[in-house]
């Protein structure tokens, strides 16, 4: 059986624009389905190829990305285009030839834009390459908004690297702050480069303070959690390497008893190398008694690097505790410490070791005496 057909693109299918949102094409294709259901006329026949029509065009154009490749070729005159059954006295809707009628502009193709680094970029601008993208980029969207105004994670990467390279130090740790609130993900977390952050900005407690506030979002034991808390610690140390060991002696006492109260305050445990450098800023500030304290501190943490037994003898001779010292290397040459005496658990001669203590021990004792004698 024949019948009239005429061909038409898969809009005028469904009777939808070509402009039409996801949303209107999609309640286009439900309204045409009804209305051409077999069931629902009379020319069955009809209604059936009418209806496989309409399930070609929809499947063409719910997809996005083969929507706007369909509108690029529409707009081009060359999309694909199907032969439509007519109903017997049903007008043809073909155009008349010598009046070509334009077509709506679609919203997904707007081929004047193209994206790089996650911003639109005018397709001349695009085509001359990245460094002409970057600079189209921050005249016009970095220079001129500020990230506080900002939660595109895209914006707040782009700007974070802008800030850094141009020395914007606030700018720079702000937005990526502002992008780790966000983002809250541990990918996002670990490539950030946060603590570079603030190490290069020797924001040392601050950045300490923030993964601080981070690591309450993973629970203990796990790696995330861990991996925070090294980023802790990293920029704990860093502060004790940069103001506790370094600076005047006022002020190398005051940090080290700030780096101890902090490490109070976050519930951790200071370390060996946190000790001794309170130890040694106090000494040279002349606050012997709390030097004394953090003395008995370090000298009864349990050891857990065989390497620490020849450590604490040091910082026992160089704190005046001389007799302690000495009673604790007898202690070691003895054996009665046997890790300490394993070359590859100290990571060096343990017999040199011993000597090297003696030496430093016998030096003491002659100072002392020295002082003791004037």
């Amino acid at each position: 059986m024949s019948f009239r057909s005429e061909a038409r693109d898969y809009y005028a299918i469904l009777g939808a624009e070509p402009s039409a949102s996801a949303a209107e094409l999609r309640g286009a294709f439900r309204e045409a389905v009804l209305r051409h259901h077999p069931d629902r006329t009379a020319a069955s026949e009809i209604a059936t190829r009418r209806t496989s029509m309409l399930n070609r065009a929809w499947a063409e154009l719910r997809d996005p990305v083969r929507r706007l490749h369909y509108d690029r070729d529409l707009e081009r005159g060359r999309a694909a285009l199907v032969e439509w059954p007519l109903e017997d006295g049903e007008v043809s809707r073909r155009r008349q030839r010598g009046r070509v009628e334009p077509l709506p502009r679609s919203r997904w193709h707007q081929p004047e834009w193209r994206t790089a680094r996650g911003f639109r970029v005018p397709a001349e601008v695009f085509v001359r390459g990245p460094a002409a993208q970057d600079r189209w980029i921050v005249e016009h969207h970095i220079a001129v908004d500020d990230w506080r105004a900002h939660s595109e994670r895209y914006w707040l990467r782009y700007a974070a690297e802008h800030y850094r390279e141009r020395g914007r130090v606030d700018d720079w740790l702000g937005s990526l702050e502002r992008l780790l609130d966000v983002d809250q993900s541990y990918d996002t977390l670990v490539q950030s480069g946060l603590r570079e952050a603030y190490l290069a900005t020797t924001s040392f407690l601050r950045g300490a303070a923030r993964f601080e506030r981070i690591a309450v979002r993973y629970p203990a034991g796990t790696p995330q959690r861990a991996w925070v808390d090294r980023e802790v610690r990293a920029l704990l140390g860093a502060f004790r390497d940069a103001r506790v060991r370094r600076g005047a002696a006022a002020a190398r006492a005051e940090n080290g008893e700030m780096l101890m109260n902090y490490l109070e305050v976050l519930g951790m445990t200071p370390t060996f190398a946190d000790l001794r450098a309170a130890i040694v800023a106090h000494r040279r500030a002349g606050n012997l008694a709390r030097a004394s304290e953090l003395v008995s501190r370090a000298a009864n943490e349990a050891v857990t690097d065989p390497a620490r037994w020849f450590s604490l003898v040091q910082l026992l001779t160089e704190s005046g505790q001389l007799e302690r010292a000495s009673a604790l290397l007898a202690e070691v040459a003895r054996g009665e410490h046997p890790e300490a005496l394993e070359r590859k658990a100290i990571g060096g001669d343990p017999g040199r070791r011993i000597a090297a203590a003696r030496r430093r021990l016998r030096v003491a004792r002659g100072r002392a005496a020295t002082a003791h004698a004037g």
